[in-house]
């Protein structure tokens, strides 16, 4: 289980990036709320830092989130499925999410280059918006590699009892 150890630690990094944005929102949004009640003065610019670190906080949580197998598993009719019906729609579904989060993935790069071309700022502190989008990406895109190995997974778990268990151990 070699792999699922380097899935698990670079999806460990994108938590922390997740896990930054959450602290620089709370810690930027009372701030605000304190100065705007204490001083009446608002800190400038403080919805538009809140947007974008919202997006990179979003996405980088989606990979780490495929790893530690959060998310929501809807297996009512697919666990009661034989065998090789179970897995082989379970993978597949699994390359279908990938195959997903590849395209949001490479829009975001799209998007990326986009805005570096024409120089895409925020409104009022005129922030580069690129960065952004850049962090976007690459959590999509280990995302997509989070998914692919659970697809992996899924298909191993046809004929290998060890991969069935990891595969099923969140089924409710």
């Amino acid at each position: 289980m070699g792999t699922l150890s380097i899935v698990r630690r670079v999806t460990f990094i994108m938590s922390l990036v997740s896990y930054a944005g959450v602290l620089a929102i709370m810690l930027l949004n009372v701030t605000d709320v304190f100065t705007t009640k204490t001083f009446t003065k608002p800190v400038t610019g403080a919805y538009e830092i809140t947007e974008v670190l919202l997006l990179c906080t979003v996405m980088a949580s989606f990979a780490y989130g495929q790893s530690q197998r959060t998310h929501i598993n809807i297996t009512l009719i697919v666990k009661r499925l034989p065998r090789v019906l179970k897995f082989s729609i379970y993978g597949l579904m699994g390359v279908l999410a990938s195959a997903t989060a590849a395209a949001v993935g490479y829009a975001a790069v799209l998007q990326t280059q986009a805005a570096m071309e024409k120089g895409a700022e925020t409104a009022v502190l005129g922030i580069p918006m690129w960065p952004f989008y850049l962090v976007e990406a690459i959590a999509m895109f280990v995302f997509t590699v989070a998914l692919l190995y659970d697809a992996v997974m899924a298909f191993g778990a046809i004929r290998n009892d060890r991969y069935q268990e990891y595969v099923t151990s969140d089924w409710a």
